[in-house]
């Protein structure tokens, strides 16, 4: 098929409004008589609240209300509701809302804050995942067994553990039994935070007539819709949410965070804007963190070099609530395996509270913490049966005819990852690589270079009607406006939406425009824009919405002419005749509605609609796993090449290689850079990102003076990205998912780099130069035992 605008660079619309500084993001935003909101958190882990005293506060000029969790009475959650917005009774982390000031000010308001007093019963603190699924744990919801929850979510009353997914096939036992080797290894991926550049920002108004406005930095303006309606008693049609720019989002502005809070916040000034923006060090005990998960691996391999069974404990740490993460644990436990088909399997994936902030969606959703370890226990393995490690994971990939580990049988359309794998290793200068150590330039023995690889799958994590919309409005000049309920927040969305939209409708991409806000008043329904899964999903709506156009133009151009629909065609934005082609009509004359010699309209006004909803998805059997719940795959493999300089330990990453096999991509300029932004990010978790706590539970980096992030100093001097394009029969033009999953692969590589360049192997992360210099001195180690 010859596409004109598919595969084209074309450029951002949004570009020139950013980079000027005329986007307008929430907290640009400003309303007659609008109020600030600042919120005091809790200076406690994990507490009974005796007494919450506002008046002081309260008699503060210039304060319009004091809100403390009394007000609330209904809890709020999308799979489980386990939560307030404000605390009652009890706190559960450090950062946790007790109160929140509404003043004429933020200066104002933070005086008020102070004048707040709080007293508190201290309880005693669990803060890792290992310790909290242990019988006798402090129990952090002793009523988790009376919470509202949706089908699929396995809490353990009495317990800490929110959720349990479990995966079964085959006869494990007896295959450990015929095993020739097992390998037994604990893999440590610690809890990080998103560091958006635009901070979490909300703004809600109750007015008059009871119709809330919330204005959010959200990536799922529907959701929050939901959430705020039904926490609030209120029909949907009377919560209207919009989202206008959004500076990055990463996972932790999907679901919901602060907007349920703003909305509560508003009721208690009726027809007053109450605006809550979040200072920089509240987005990292205030919001969602993310990762956070402990896996164990015990695989049975045969002489041959093949992978026959695998048993799998993941324990995720889910902070002091769990409904932002009870989708990550069923999540990492399907990925778990990695793109390897083998036949026996026990899998168990534990959600856990503890006494942190709560862990929610991370650019990767559980996959970069499952490969971390997947792929280091494959170059483990390999090495100490000496085969290959490119060979290793040939011999067990996945490809057509195979099984994954949910029991979904592989197709050709679902990509090459043997490809890819062989494309990185090529890049990396061949399989010689992994033979051993090599010293640096110049044969300096102070430097010690290594490569590594790590293959990687991701499919969207996402309901098995996850729902998508779009409305194309065909415009008096002939161009098309395109809504769609998907948010752009940096990744080019738009853009590859417009691609998609102008290549369906026969139109040069410039006279096409996606409309660049969100708002559930008129825009289309969207799920989330989450899951890596938008350009393949509301892309497929647009492909509807897109053919529902052109079969209204057939239809009335058809009139026009005294033809039938069936022998006209569409192009150049022109109806015209399939035999005739200088017999035709621009779109811009039937766009509005064509009129005949006698003034008598010919058609109505051109809006195509397009919904798209997955086909076939199945939720998986409570006992087994298996089922069909994931709707695609993306396949790729990463490498890396780094340099470690044995006096000080540092590393530095020389060449980072991604393969990725994405099916078709729409715009190569943007792919790539998702690509190397995903890379980029999944750096900083590798070799520096750690949140800290006291024993108390207090965060101790909460800010970018203690939390470092990469900057372009820490980028690799080589990056390279190669496209593997096998076409996906379910997305638009042969399109998958790509937006996350240059972080999948990141950690291993350089882990298993480092294993080759120094001959130690690293079980934690982040990997820093006091873990090389250990490493050196023969002092590194793996973690504690757990019990299967």
């Amino acid at each position: 098929m010859n596409f004109k605008v598919i595969g084209t660079e074309a450029p951002r619309p949004d570009g020139r409004e950013k980079v000027t500084g005329a986007a307008v993001f929430v907290a640009d935003l400003r309303m007659p008589g609008m109020l600030h909101a600042r919120v005091l958190r809790s200076g406690q882990a994990h507490a009974r609240l005796r007494r919450v005293d506002v008046s002081r506060a309260q008699a503060l000029d210039g304060v319009k209300a004091v809100v403390t969790g009394a007000r609330f009475q209904r809890p709020f959650g999308i799979c489980i509701t386990d939560q307030f917005p404000l605390a009652r009774d009890k706190v559960r982390f450090a950062g946790e809302p007790v109160a929140a000031v509404i003043a004429v000010s933020e200066q104002v308001a933070d005086e008020a804050l102070k004048l707040i007093e709080v007293e508190y019963d201290p309880l005693p603190v669990v803060l890792d995942p290992r310790e909290a699924i242990r019988p006798g744990a402090p129990l952090l919801h002793e009523d988790l067994g009376s919470y509202a929850r949706v089908a699929g979510i396995n809490p353990c009353p009495g317990t800490n553990i929110f959720h349990h997914f479990k995966i079964r096939r085959g006869e494990l036992e007896e295959t450990f039994h015929r095993a020739d080797h097992v390998v037994d290894r604990e893999y440590e991926f610690p809890s990080v935070h998103h560091v958006q550049l635009e901070p979490h920002g909300a703004i809600a108004r109750l007015s008059p007539g009871g119709d809330l406005t919330v204005w959010s930095s959200s990536q799922a303006p529907f959701v929050v819709r939901h959430t705020v309606s039904r926490l609030l008693g209120l029909p949907a049609s009377k919560v209207r949410v919009v989202v206008p720019y959004v500076g990055g989002g990463f996972g932790g502005k999907s679901d919901v965070t602060i907007e349920p809070l703003a909305a509560c916040l508003a009721t208690a000034v009726p027809g007053r804007a109450v605006r809550l923006v979040l200072a920089r060090e509240e987005m990292f005990d205030g919001t969602v963190i993310g990762r956070g998960l402990y896996a164990r691996y015990r695989t049975a391999v045969t002489r041959e070099g093949r992978i026959i069974g695998e048993e799998i404990l993941l324990t995720l740490n889910g902070g002091g609530y769990g409904d932002y993460a009870v989708n990550i644990v069923g999540g990492a436990a399907a990925s778990a395996t990695g793109p390897y088909e083998i036949p026996n399997l026990k899998i168990d994936a534990y959600g856990l509270y503890t006494n942190t902030p709560p862990t929610g969606a991370c650019r990767g959703y559980g996959h970069p913490e499952v490969h971390w370890a997947c792929e280091r226990q494959r170059e483990i393995i390999a090495r100490e049966m000496g085969i290959d490690p490119v060979e290793f994971r040939l011999r067990n990939i996945l490809g057509p005819g195979k099984s994954n580990a949910l029991g979904q049988i592989m197709e050709e359309d679902h990509g090459r990852v043997d490809l890819c794998i062989r494309k990185v290793v090529e890049d990396l200068a061949g399989p010689r690589y992994f033979a051993g150590r090599g010293h640096g330039p110049g044969g300096r023995p102070a430097v010690r270079r290594g490569k590594g690889i790590a293959a990687f799958m991701k499919a969207p994590v996402m309901p098995t009607n996850a729902q998508s919309g779009a409305i194309i409005r065909l415009n008096e000049d002939g161009g098309a406006t395109v809504s769609v309920g998907a948010v752009e927040m940096g990744q080019g969305t738009y853009t590859a939406l417009g691609q998609i939209a102008a290549e369906a409708l026969r139109l040069p991409v410039e006279m096409v425009r996606v409309v660049p806000f969100v708002d559930t008043e008129v825009s289309p329904y969207e799920w989330q824009t989450v899951a890596s899964h938008t350009t393949w999903a509301v892309g497929n709506a647009i492909l509807m919405a897109a053919a529902d156009v052109l079969d209204q133009l057939k239809v009335a151009a058809g009139a026009a002419f005294g033809v039938s629909p069936e022998e006209l065609e569409a192009g150049e934005g022109k109806i015209f005749l399939r035999e005739a082609p200088v017999v035709s009509l621009p779109y811009s004359r039937l766009a509005l509605g064509c009129t005949r010699s006698d003034g008598s309209a010919v058609n109505r006004p051109v809006i195509g609609r397009g919904t798209f909803v997955p086909s076939g998805l199945t939720y998986p059997d409570p006992e087994t796993g298996q089922g069909n719940p994931a709707a695609d795959w993306t396949f790729g493999c990463q490498g890396a090449e780094v340099e470690v300089d044995l006096r000080t330990g540092e590393i530095t990453v020389l060449k980072l290689v991604t393969a990725i096999d994405a099916g078709r991509i729409i715009n190569p300029l943007l792919a790539r850079g998702q690509v190397l932004g995903a890379a980029a990010q999944a750096l900083g978790s590798t070799l520096f990102e750690k949140l800290i706590y006291s024993e108390a539970g207090i965060m101790r980096n909460r800010s970018l003076t203690d939390y470092k992030i990469p900057g372009p100093e820490d980028m690799p001097l080589q990056t390279r990205v190669i496209f593997v394009e096998t076409p996906e029969k379910t997305g638009p033009y042969g399109a998958r998912g790509l937006g996350e999953h240059g972080t999948v692969g990141v950690p291993p590589a350089i882990g298993n780099a480092l294993a080759n360049a120094l001959g130690a192997d690293f079980y934690a992360l982040p990997i820093t130069a006091a873990d090389v210099i250990r490493a050196l001195k023969g002092k590194g180690g793996g973690l504690r035992a757990q019990t299967f």
